[in-house]
This record gives C-alpha cells, structure tokens and sequence, in this order.
C-alpha cells in the first residue's frame, strides 16, 4: 500500500506523520517550530530525514501545509509571516535534497482535505475549515473542491476588519489582522496580560474563568463576541452547509461549540451547523500526506484509493 509523509507546520509546532493512502497514521512526531531558531529550513530537513529513517517503505511522496500564501501550482511560498518568508521555493528545495515529489499548499487548506476525507464534513461538498490557535485561519471547500482564489489568498479571515474599530490601527501581512488580535488564542494571552501583567495562555485563562475569575471571563466572553462576528459573516457570505472548528482553542470542547453556536444565533436568522474537528491533532499532518495521493490521482499519474 502507497504511504506519504505529512508535515503541518505551524508557527509553533511542526507536526510529521507517514501515512497510508486512507489516513491511517504509521507513525507521528511534533517538534518545536524554532527548535533550531529561525534557522526553519535546517528544522524541516531534519524532521523529514528523521521521518524517512522510520519508514520500511518507499515514500510516494511528501506533502507540506505551510502558514502563509502558497501557490500550491509551483510550490513557492509567497509569504509566511510567521517565519520571515518571502518567494520561498520550497517544493523545489525539498525535491532536491530528498528526490521525493513534494506538494506544498496553505496549511488550513491541507486540514481542510483531512477534514473532508476523513473528518466531520465527510458528507458535505460545501463547507468551512475554521482553526483558532495563534492565529486564524480558514479553508473554504465549496463546490466539491477547495477554493483557493485568484492570488491564493481566500481565507485569510484572520484580516476581517469586523468593526470601525479596525481603522485605528494599520495591519499589514507580516503582523496580525484585526480578527486575529481580538479572537485569537494568542489574542486571549495579550489581552489578559495587558490587564494583569501575568502571562498565562489561553487554556489557563479559559480554566480560570470557568473557575469565577473576573477578568478570565470578561476575556473569554469578548473572545466569544468577536468570534461570533466573523463566523456570523462567513455564514451570511457562504451559506456552507457546516463550519468545522479546528486548532488548540476547540480542545475547549462541547462547552466551547455550544457557546459560539448561541453568540452566531443572537446575531443571524440563518441555518447554521458548527462541528468540532475529527481529525484533531494531527489533521494537518494527516492532510498533507493525503494530498500526496489527491495529486496523484487528479493527474492522473497513480491511481490510489484516497478517500475523496
């Protein structure tokens, strides 16, 4: 059976596993983003070597969700912020040093595929990927296919301008958008520590709030109304038949999906269904290693049994 390698690389873990072409995980491993400082390329050439040496198997190939603009056509990150990227040949990079095809795209894009194939919109053509961790990020699967647009930039709703309060203050691509500095899980951490000169994250500021910390719960709940303005206007927009929530603040859980849900319906008439990610941890991992087999296939060059 054909495997891959998955790499999710975010701007503070880099998730690899090997994957078989249904999902099923052979082996999995997390590493610090900075592990070696900024020095990110020498990171990710490790991780893979590391990765390639647990194998038994030939490696179909390599797949790389990314944290900024990708052209997922040539491989070239336009921007990633998060690691002071600009035109960045990195499929290029990688096929040269390992001689394996490499596919490299947007990382909520990647867990977007993982969410369709094996997630919780398994039964929908028309949906959302949302992930709220130190940033937000967003995959649009509409259609029956992703939806990238015409510079690759769909879904950067982390730049929402949601209110007027947006146009006191200037936002560019290599620092957070509106939406991101208000809803965030990194947001949540600022925001607490600019009042109370401790810094704790996100998880600990949602545990003290459920414990009657006041200044948890103001946080909290303004975390809730800016999230229920952006996914409110993702609805109104898209009409997708779910939004499936993903990254380190949906470990929150149920409690969490319920109280967006109430905020989304205090502010729209409309249809709306919010899920939790199934994929879960590794979801963008898992997403890059199958979209490996989603090339092959769309080219026709293998056919695989990916489950699309």
């Amino acid at each position: 059976m054909p495997i891959s390698i998955g790499l999710d690389i975010g701007g503070t873990n880099i998730s690899a596993v090997i994957c078989d072409e249904r999902g099923n995980i052979l082996y999995s491993h997390t590493r610090k983003s900075d592990y070696y400082g900024d020095q990110y390329l020498r990171n990710i050439e490790e991780i893979i070597e590391n990765t390639i040496k647990e194998s038994n198997d030939d490696i179909s190939g390599i797949g790389i969700g990314v944290p900024g603009t990708v052209d997922h056509n040539t491989g070239n990150i336009i921007v990633c912020p998060a690691f002071n990227w600009r035109n960045v040949q990195l499929k290029e990079h990688i096929e040269s040093k390992f001689g394996i095809s490499t596919f490299i795209d947007n990382d909520v894009n990647i867990w977007t595929l993982a969410e369709k194939y094996l997630g919780a919109a398994k039964d929908y053509d028309d949906f959302v990927m949302i992930t709220i961790g130190t940033g937000i990020g967003c995959g649009l699967y509409i259609g029956g296919k992703l939806y990238r647009g015409h510079s690759f930039e769909a879904g950067e709703i982390g730049y929402l301008p949601l209110t007027i309060e947006a146009y006191n203050e200037t936002f560019s691509e290599n620092n957070f958008g509106f939406f991101e500095t208000k809803a965030s899980a990194s947001a949540a951490s600022r925001i607490y520590r600019e009042i109370t000169n401790k810094n704790i994250d996100c998880k600990e500021i949602f545990l003290q709030a459920k414990q009657g910390d006041k200044i948890a719960k103001k946080v909290v709940d303004d975390i809730y109304k800016y999230l229920g303005l952006g996914i409110s206007s993702i609805f109104c927009i898209l009409n997708p038949q779910i939004v499936v929530i993903g990254g380190g603040m949906a470990e929150e859980g149920t409690e969490f999906l319920n109280e967006l849900t109430r905020k989304i319906k205090s502010l729209i008439p409309l249809d709306i269904k919010l899920s939790l990610t199934q994929t879960k941890k590794y979801g963008g991992a898992v997403g890059s290693a199958l979209s490996i087999f989603y090339e092959m296939n769309s080219k026709g060059t293998v056919q695989t049994n990916v489950p699309i």
